[in-house]
């Protein structure tokens, strides 16, 4: 057998199974969450803000870069909740988690004059606003979860 062309073959293969590889890992990323796992992000999100208020409120995070920070990485983790609840709001067709997202964009919208300077860190009005509506998508997707587990006790029977 002509050894070039087996190298060829070998190099066909190698770059086949890359793709697949690759391909598996795509999967693994872009993969929608669970309501459960939703709620459990939804929940440390929660006691993550209320940290950081009772922090505030405490005369913690003086520098304003640490606040500014603070304040990004609260917008950046309530991004990715409304990610993941609007895939799968629009992947499920399901209104209730649609309106867990809704409640989210609302939580994102009360953080982001903080961010941006039109809140001062003092004024913890909006916060306070924004940590009320992550309860209420909390308790919007404790009350999916309570249907899921009522559809599973029927289709158990």
């Amino acid at each position: 057998m002509n050894l070039p062309i087996l190298y060829e073959y070998l190099i066909y293969a190698a770059i086949i199974v890359v793709g697949i590889v690759i391909l598996i890992l795509l999967r693994r990323v872009s993969k929608l969450p669970t309501h459960r796992k939703l709620n459990e992000q939804l929940r440390a999100h929660q006691q993550n803000m209320e940290q950081t208020l009772e922090t505030l409120r405490g005369g913690g995070n003086k520098k304003t870069l640490r606040f500014f920070k603070t304040v990004s990485k609260l917008l950046y983790a309530t991004d990715k909740l409304i990610h993941s609840s609007s895939a799968l709001a629009r992947k499920e067709r399901d209104t209730d988690i649609d309106n867990v997202s809704v409640l989210l964009e609302k939580v994102r919208n009360n953080l982001l004059p903080y961010k941006y300077g039109k809140k001062e860190k003092d004024d913890l009005a909006g916060m306070e606003q924004a940590l009320r509506e992550l309860r209420g998508a909390v308790a919007v997707m404790q009350s999916v979860l309570a249907r899921d587990d009522l559809l599973n006790a029927r289709s158990a029977k």
